[in-house]
């Protein structure tokens, strides 16, 4: 037969048994840990950099907003293209000529809808890519 022998700590006890424990994992001299451990963020260059209130903000700054800017133009001038993409392809089925012609049997409005969409947002999404890649290659050479 085992007899297991417990104990009863106070909260108080466990949280400073706890606090002891976290201070010996980590020595005062060491290094915080990396806010950014898989560098993921705009220009990780290294550690975070501390600025005063009211001080210049860092050197990249600036330059990151203005890619933000060039890319997001980017993105809504390629909403506006899909919305207005997709906006029309309803008026096709009012054109009387259109709303009647038939390619093998099939109304040429869903042939238009299967074949003629993914053309179209492949060449969207490609244009997209190449714009914003040349806002950050323009960036890089600033």
């Amino acid at each position: 037969m085992v007899v297991e022998g417990r104990v009863a700590v106070s909260a108080a006890a466990g949280v400073r048994a706890a606090a002891a424990e976290t201070s010996r994992a980590d020595p005062p001299d060491a290094d915080p840990p990396d806010a950014d451990p898989l560098h993921t963020g705009p220009l990780h260059t290294g550690p975070p950099r501390s600025a005063a209130p009211g001080a210049d903000p860092a050197p990249g700054a600036a330059e990151a907003r203005a890619l933000i800017r060039a890319q997001l133009r980017t993105a809504l001038g390629t909403c506006a293209l899909v919305l207005a993409v997709l906006a029309g392809l309803p008026l096709l089925a009012l054109v009387p000529a259109v709303a009647h012609a038939r390619v093998h049997g099939v109304p040429l409005c869903w042939a238009v809808l299967v074949l003629g969409v993914q053309p179209v947002w492949v060449a969207v999404s490609w244009r997209q890519l190449r714009r914003a890649e040349r806002a950050e290659r323009a960036m890089g050479r600033r």
